[in-house]
């Protein structure tokens, strides 16, 4: 119970009165908290025998009832039968089971897409650090990750993109490798590339950093402002890795684009060549928006990291110069309007953490709820596209949080994002 949380007589309640109750499994409610919005609620809330539940004032509308007056309205020891309340409560109790059948089978999808993920950073850490003294065996790693990753996406009409319980540690450049070739072949899928495009935007976002194995790490794990000398040194790493993208021959040549121009911008304000508009290509573009988002969410010291909802609103908003605008466009609609990764609060007060997109309903994305009346392991998962009167009414920033609701909902220090991959029984034919 929280500090402001008082305990009132179920007599007490009337519409408009914010409750709390003590558990999530023996009651039909969606919700453990929540403001009585109408008679019905009113009425499925008594039909519990329940004698007393929580209430917050600073979240109710109106005060409970008086005891006295609550007194009177009691309901007679015997109350009749109510052919409605009772199909109502039935109906709302089958609900809340399919509810709990779906929470199940989501949490396996996310258990299967959790494992893939660890096996793809294990291929991707394997093939960066044997690229050069394996590179036969190290590109053909790298492309058989990238061709199962494009198969999967151009196999699947809806494909959820998940956030995913990255580690945190000095292995920080694998996961941007990944992070960045997940992100950038979703926009990729959204923005229309062949699959042989697919293919080359994989391969060139998977090696696009491969040039600051040159740069010393010195300057790349630095947490303190770079001095220029560090700058035009850290910009080097796009023509080293150029320079070592050609020598491997069998490396596609949109893929050596995109080693080449990550960093160019459209606005001419990128590097090293400082190229705009139409000189750079489209798989650079799309890199350039993966790369960029990517950094903005995992910064080397994670304390300065946006949250993605906040560094899709920077780009898309206050960068937009920079970026290519049909592209980012895509990008929002590959993301949504709150990214898995983001805390938002919802319309009736709850707490919850993002933890996947729902394709084509930008809005309404599958959520983790904060409940301090369920085990933190048994969180609640709620998609809103399913629950019409719940939405988001804002984000908040991890570092806003109670410590409570910030160790139930374990916003992450490392965001990454991963998608399911599709059963060989889902995947398009041919």
């Amino acid at each position: 119970m929280s500090p402001v949380e008082k305990r009132i007589s179920i007599d007490q309640v009337q519409v408009g009165v914010f409750i709390h109750l003590d558990t999530w499994m023996d009651h039909p409610f969606l919700f453990s908290s929540f403001k009585i919005r109408n008679e019905k609620q009113l009425k499925a809330l008594r039909s519990l025998g329940l004698s007393e539940v929580g209430y917050s004032p600073e979240k109710s509308d109106v005060s409970p009832l008086p005891p006295t007056r609550a007194d009177a309205l009691a309901a007679p020891d015997k109350p009749e039968v109510d052919p409605e309340l009772e199909a109502m409560m039935q109906a709302m109790w089958r609900e809340k089971r399919e509810r709990r059948e779906t929470i199940s089978r989501q949490r396996e999808a996310y258990g299967r897409c959790e494992k893939q993920f660890v096996s793809s950073i294990s291929t991707v850490k394997g093939l960066l650090r044997n690229l050069f003294s394996k590179p036969q065996v190290s590109i053909e790693q790298a492309q058989t990750l990238v061709v199962d990753m494009v198969d999967s996406l151009l196999a699947e009409k809806d494909v959820l993109l998940h956030l995913m319980n990255a580690k945190n540690g000095d292995e920080g450049a694998y996961y941007h490798a990944l992070n960045v070739t997940m992100l950038a072949l979703m926009l990729g899928r959204e923005a229309g590339l062949s699959c042989s495009e697919m293919v080359a935007l994989g391969m060139g976002t998977l090696l696009h950093d491969m040039g600051k194995e040159r740069v010393p790490s010195q300057i790349l794990l630095k947490k303190t402002a770079w001095t220029k000398a560090e700058i035009n040194f850290y910009k080097q790493h796009v023509v080293y890795g150029l320079e070592m993208a050609e020598k491997l021959s069998v490396l596609p040549v949109g893929a050596k684009e995109v080693i080449a121009q990550h960093h160019e911008m459209l606005d001419g304000s990128g590097f090293p060549d400082a190229m705009s508009g139409s000189r750079i290509g489209k798989l650079a573009r799309i890199a350039a928006i993966a790369n960029a988002f990517d950094n903005a969410c995992n910064r080397i010291n994670p304390a300065d990291s946006l949250t993605p909802a906040h560094a899709l609103s920077v780009m898309f908003k206050h960068d937009r110069a920079k970026y290519d605008a049909e592209l980012m466009q895509h990008f929002v609609r590959c993301l949504g309007v709150y990214p898995p990764g983001s805390i938002v609060r919802l319309n009736n007060e709850a707490i919850a953490l993002v933890v996947s997109v729902n394709p084509g309903r930008l809005l309404h994305p599958t959520l983790l709820l904060y409940d301090p009346n369920v085990p933190k392991e048994e969180a609640v998962l709620m998609d809103l596209s399913e629950v019409p009167d719940i939405s988001v009414a804002s984000t908040i920033r991890p570092a806003d949080l109670p410590k409570l609701v910030f160790d139930y909902l374990s916003p992450r220090s490392r965001i990454s994002y991963f998608t399911e991959p599709a059963s060989p029984a889902r995947r398009a034919p041919g």
